[in-house]
């Protein structure tokens, strides 16, 4: 008596690697999506070619279609959604008579930049521009990678400082702390993906409205739908109050007004107050870097944590940074009003259709979603530098009208003009009264 054979259907998901010409069947995958963030896809798949060498596949760009399930009388399927990317991770996970089974990670370019761990010094450069010449200099990408949408303009920092970083960390920091988030597109014609940067509600992508429907059994119509909602609140901070000190303008008060963007909401409670947000100013709300802007920041990345949304779905639509309403008497009112999605994570095999988790946050015209902050690098002891002058062979250091020093950070590997190799630094020692002390 012959044993049945049971062949699933072929994976209707593709996958292709540049300059790779042997066959690749998607078995099974699963990814992750958040804002902020690279994405990430572990993609398994079989292939009669049961040697792929790793430099064939590492380093190689790589596209991964998300397609709808065939419908009758349809063959040709249309790709909902294409993943552009680089393979960074490859496993030869088994062989049979027949195939070998192999696993992928598909990761946006941005995610290299974890590969590259620097120190370095950046003068008189704005947090996008610092971003920027990273990614283009460091990086090589091409201004059709990556764009900036920014509402506020912002200031010209004296120094930043990369100390033991990872690139990635590092941008992402810079970014946190001025709020700016971004997400990843996908350029058609190119067939790239694109790192866009926005600091307000306008990169939210709208329009998509999807019903609530709760699946019966393991069939859920193949309608794509949404279900499993379930909401989470808490109370977070009322307001926020900044202050910080700024030596030159020691008179100056620097203590900005309470910030309150809940709009009267009285689930919220108590005040923030935050020292030393190293900033130069009071200014407004929308002067970016003054302490107004960073109190607004604050309390805006705070309000994000006031209610967590989560839900499930069938719709490969879904991505972070898209707003969605639910339809349905039965969905819960935040999410009839709309939500904007922060995370995804998806999966499917042969044998099993798409589904999707996220998480989301309300959508609200008062305040937008802030990246979490990412705590600076803390530098233990000190660090060696030399003081320097304009002149060269100076026996003297070059010293401003405030008697302040410039120096070369001996970490520091660029070029710069003599005598500007660091903003100007004061010089510390131990006082205790006229002619008591040491110079140091």
């Amino acid at each position: 008596m012959d044993v049945p054979v049971l062949n699933f259907d072929h994976s209707h998901h593709k996958l292709k690697i540049r300059g790779l010409q042997s066959p690749v069947d998607v078995l099974t995958f699963e990814g992750r999506e958040q804002l902020s963030t690279p994405f990430r896809y572990d993609i398994q798949f079989t292939s009669t070619d049961k040697a792929i060498a790793p430099e064939s596949v590492l380093m190689q760009d790589g596209a991964f279609s998300l397609t709808a399930p065939p419908v009758q009388g349809m063959p040709v399927q249309t790709a909902l959604r294409t993943l552009h990317g680089v393979i960074t991770s490859f496993k030869h996970l088994s062989s049979s008579q027949d195939e070998a089974r192999y696993e992928v990670r598909l990761e946006p370019r941005m995610a290299l930049l974890t590969r590259s761990r620097q120190n370095a010094i950046y003068q008189n450069l704005t947090v996008p521009q610092i971003v920027e010449k990273i990614l283009r200099e460091r990086h090589q990408m091409r201004g059709q990678d990556f764009v900036f949408n920014l509402k506020s303009a912002y200031p010209s920092r004296e120094q930043v400082m990369q100390y033991g970083e990872d690139d990635l960390t590092f941008v992402s920091r810079l970014l946190s702390e001025v709020g700016i988030w971004f997400r990843f597109a996908t350029d058609a014609r190119l067939k790239i993906e694109v790192v866009e940067f926005y600091d307000d509600q306008s990169g939210y992508e709208r329009g998509l409205t999807l019903p609530l429907r709760h699946p019966s059994g393991l069939f859920d119509g193949e309608t794509e739908a949404v279900w499993g909602l379930n909401t989470a609140y808490s109370v977070v901070e009322k307001s926020v109050t900044t202050r910080d000190y700024n030596y030159r303008t020691a008179t100056a008060e620097m203590m900005t007004e309470q910030h309150d963007a809940t709009g009267g909401d009285n689930t919220t409670y108590g005040e923030a107050y935050h020292y030393a947000d190293n900033f130069l100013q009071k200014g407004d709300k929308e002067a970016a870097e003054s302490g107004a802007f960073y109190a607004r920041i604050r309390h805006e990345r705070y309000l994000n944590e006031q209610a967590i949304l989560k839900g499930q779905s069938t719709s490969s639509l879904l991505m972070p940074g898209l707003e969605i309403r639910v339809q349905g008497d039965d969905a819960p009112a935040v999410f009839r009003k709309g939500v904007l999605i922060t995370g995804v994570t998806a999966s499917a095999a042969r044998d099993r259709s798409y589904e999707l988790t996220f998480t989301a946050i309300p959508y609200s015209e008062r305040y937008g979603y802030r990246p979490a902050l990412i705590p600076r690098p803390v530098m233990a002891g000190t660090l060696p530098a030399r003081v320097t002058s304009t002149v060269k062979n100076d026996i003297y250091a070059h010293i401003d009208k405030d008697g302040r020093y410039r120096v070369n950070l001996d970490f520091d590997r660029d070029t710069w003009k003599p005598g500007y190799e660091s903003l100007w630094v004061r010089q510390s020692r131990p006082y205790a009264g006229d002619t008591y002390g040491l110079h140091l």
